[in-house]
């Protein structure tokens, strides 16, 4: 006999779906499977999710292992590069009650249902589950259900015993798995799904080149600033040469109509600069090297050792802020301000795992330049970043692995 606290869990979820029953849906379009001979994948996307993972990457991820995989996508809609014939798969509704998902699971006989975020579709895990279907929740951290009542809650429950594998990204993600039930012995902590990006491309013949020229100088870099934080980082570097003289600015990213000022600003400051644009390489005398062209960002990234990442700190006039992962992955220390434009999630992950120098205003900035000239601090600071913009990988592979490993032993 199972324990109470699962019998009522049970019984609440079986009433539950009884009163979706009633409100049957309509029938919808016809399913028909994507084309091969693969085994199927259920991918159940999260329509509460205003950061969705990037699933187009795990999908890669877990066809590289298996490349006849087919896949039936629902709830949010899947991206579209996944519902070309290159990927075999298809878009469906959400079932909503248990006769409309039986007959999904008996046309699309999926070998396993992967949920990836806060949404548990209660008819299909329920028919998935009765039928020994295998089910695996990740990307979830599941604060909605936390927060049910005594009913709804034993709904909930019923729901996360029938989970296989939870793949949770975060501590708080695991205890709240565990408040609503889940049995310890399922969930793994796997980090959270991270944009995965390549590494920016530079010319390595150039690059030896202008290492070689700025060997034994501390070079730092302000990638794409706003026009006040390009005068705020050539404040911060004048102060710094107060303490190494040999010290090097570089300002890349630049629209064309802000150079003047920027230049205004330069001479005015008293510093020595220089233009790319006009072919000079930095001489031991220069202090600042204005880079314009935005699609030499990788060069600068290998070359400086310190970046402060532009838009961050003061609004202005400027290029479209850069992607953090940008220098994490190429071995620069981080600066940025509390601006976090469109890179929330990317900022989170490095400052929770102190791998960016958080400053709040131009004295912060400068302070936080002194700081880092000091190579090993540097250092420190850009091995922390390498790792947050590189494990995204490892979790996609581990997610992957995960879900074909689970599929497999149960149908063995």
């Amino acid at each position: 006999m199972p324990p109470a606290g699962q019998a009522t869990s049970s019984l609440a979820l079986w009433l539950h779906l009884r009163r979706r029953a009633a409100l049957t849906q309509p029938p919808g379009a016809e399913l028909v499977p994507p084309p091969g001979d693969g085994p199927l994948v259920l991918v159940h996307l999260s329509e509460r999710s205003d950061d969705p993972p990037p699933v187009a990457a795990l999908i890669k991820a877990m066809l590289s292992r298996r490349p006849l995989l087919r896949f039936a996508f629902m709830g949010a809609p899947a991206p579209e590069e996944l519902l070309s014939a290159t990927f075999r798969s298809v878009q469906v509704e959400t079932p909503r009650d248990l006769a409309t998902a039986q007959q999904m699971v008996a046309t699309l006989a999926p070998r396993g249902l992967l949920l990836m975020g806060d949404q548990l579709p209660a008819a299909l895990m329920m028919t998935m589950a009765d039928q020994h279907r295998p089910i695996i929740l990740s990307e979830a951290r599941l604060t909605a259900y936390s927060r049910a009542g005594a009913w709804r809650g034993a709904i909930n429950r019923g729901l996360m015993s029938r989970i296989d594998r939870i793949l949770a990204p975060d501590l708080t993600a695991a205890a709240a798995a565990r408040q609503l039930g889940a049995r310890a012995d399922r969930i793994e902590l796997t980090g959270p799904v991270a944009d995965t990006r390549p590494p920016l491309s530079a010319n390595e013949a150039e690059r030896a080149a202008l290492a070689q020229i700025l060997r034994g100088r501390h070079v730092w870099l302000a990638a794409a600033p706003t026009l006040p934080e390009a005068k705020a980082a050539l404040a911060a570097h004048q102060s710094a040469l107060h303490h190494n003289h040999r010290a090097l600015l570089i300002l890349a990213g630049l629209p064309e109509d802000m150079l003047p000022e920027i230049n205004a600003e330069i001479e005015a400051l008293g510093l020595a600069g220089i233009s790319r644009s006009e072919d000079y390489d930095p001489e031991a005398d220069d202090h600042v090297l204005i880079a314009e062209d935005p699609y030499e960002m990788g060069l600068w990234y290998r070359l400086a050792p310190v970046c402060f990442m532009g838009g961050t700190l003061i609004p202005g006039p400027g290029l479209e802020p850069r992607h953090p992962f940008e220098p994490a992955a190429l071995g620069s220390a981080i600066i940025h301000g509390p601006l976090p434009g469109s890179f929330g999630a990317e900022w989170v992950q490095l400052d929770g795992a102190t791998a960016a120098r958080l400053v709040t205003g131009p004295e912060a900035l400068t302070a936080a330049v002194a700081d880092l000239s000091a190579p090993d601090q540097a250092a420190l600071l850009a091995e922390s970043a390498w790792a947050v913009s590189t494990g995204g990988a490892a979790v996609l592979r581990r997610i992957a692995d995960t879900v074909i490993d689970t599929m497999e032993a149960a149908a063995a």
